[in-house]
């Protein structure tokens, strides 16, 4: 096999695991919303973490069909027969080829912009007037901005617009300030940057969209509940977060930056409602029923793994396309007990524990090429069954002068 049947064996294997990313993700997407109606006293903390893990099975589930025997689509050129999928990806065709490139190339322009937000907030950071320390963060004040936000990662700072600071009062200022470091202690910065290279690499998924949205919801309510539960004070804070967006109701924090506020409305609208509702009531923490769900889901995703067979596979690669190849590799010689006369012509078969090769559709060994040429098939096996093609190893060689012996009494 070439180089280039290998491309085409890896890139219908990619798609047929991109495609099937999709039914998986509205499986699992439709089983977590399921989990969370039963729990409606759940609190933000539990909600997040309950898409998050679906979100991540989405992203790595459909890679682990290549490692898992028996349910794999990836698998299906070795273990899974082509009949058995509705939609076979041929291996033979130069399609799927430049799909997967281009798919490549948008993920990597994506990529590209979550590796400018890193870089734009590590200037921002540099660039911004220390006004205090919070234990090891910062709290900074930069012209650059003009939502409060929480800049993550390696040197952890909170950065304030120097137009907002003025206008916020004393208790605001610490309602805002409690809220990203919140987003610090929670960790959703790295957990941010984890969302944003799935919906790079997943972008053709509107599944992972849409957990995305409420991911980005859910983690901004759950720092107001976080809030609300070191304060006691929910519609005092509901009012903090009502005057921060009319001053801030036309900007927006960059991509891996969580910030207070953001240009959608409906966000800020569910954020007061939600306080409105618990009314101080709910807890930050993540549940004991938020770790059951996660679990269930990640059994699901096994399950699922293991025992489905994907609606999308890989067509088999007909043995055709499998070149001969001519191996000069020393082999132990024949030993025929014969008396002196005319070597055959033909060569001799040394070994062969093929038994009955028609129930298992291996061909008969012939040689390739020339008929004369002194080749000769001496192994052959597959790999497991049933198989979507029989992958065959073929060892040829060519064969020393026979060794005669010859009793001399």
């Amino acid at each position: 096999m070439n180089w280039l049947d290998f491309a085409n064996v890896a890139a219908a294997t990619a798609l047929s695991s991109a495609l099937n990313s999709i039914w998986l993700g509205v499986l699992l997407a439709a089983l977590a919303a399921l989990m969370l109606r039963v729990m409606p006293r759940s609190n933000a903390t539990t909600r997040y973490a309950v898409w998050f893990t679906t979100a991540l099975l989405i992203l790595a589930v459909p890679p682990l069909f290549l490692l898992i025997p028996g349910g794999s689509a990836g698998a299906a050129a070795v273990t899974v027969p082509a009949a058995r999928a509705p939609l076979a990806i041929p291996v033979t065709a130069e399609w799927p080829v430049y799909v997967v490139l281009g798919w490549l190339a948008i993920t990597t322009i994506l990529m590209a912009r979550v590796a400018w937000s890193l870089h734009h907030i590590h200037g921002l950071k540099r660039r911004s007037t220390l006004l205090g320390t919070r234990g090891n963060i910062q709290v900074l004040a930069s012209a650059d901005v003009r939502v409060p936000m929480a800049a993550g990662f390696f040197r952890r700072a909170i950065i304030f617009p120097q137009s907002v600071v003025g206008q916020l009062s004393s208790e605001e200022f610490e309602q805002v300030l409690s809220h990203e470091m919140a987003h610090l202690r929670r960790w959703d910065d790295w957990t941010q940057l984890l969302q944003a290279i799935g919906q790079a690499v997943l972008f053709f998924n509107p599944v992972v969209d849409w957990i995305g949205r409420r991911l980005e919801i859910e983690r901004e309510i759950a720092c107001d509940q976080w809030v609300v539960s070191a304060t006691g004070k929910a519609r005092p804070y509901a009012a903090c977060l009502t005057h921060l967006h009319e001053l801030t109701r036309r900007a927006r924090a960059p991509q891996l930056a969580p910030g207070a506020t953001g240009r959608k409305r409906w966000q800020i609208s569910a954020r007061i409602e939600a306080l409105l509702a618990d009314d101080g009531h709910a807890r930050p923490g993540l549940s004991r029923s938020g770790w059951l769900a996660a679990c269930a889901l990640a059994s699901a995703a096994l399950v699922v793994a293991t025992q489905v067979s994907p609606p999308v596979g890989v067509a088999e690669l007909p043995l055709a396309s499998i070149p001969y190849a001519r191996l000069n590799v020393p082999v132990a010689p024949a030993l025929v007990l014969a008396h002196l006369k005319a070597t055959p012509a033909k060569p001799r078969l040394l070994a062969s524990r093929i038994r009955k090769p028609e129930k298992i559709g291996i061909m008969p060994a012939v040689a390739p090429g020339d008929p004369d040429a002194a080749y000769m098939l001496v192994h052959a096996w597959r790999l497991e069954a049933p198989p979507t093609f029989v992958v065959i190893t073929v060892v040829f060689f060519e064969p020393p002068p026979p060794v005669t012996l010859q009793n001399r009494i």
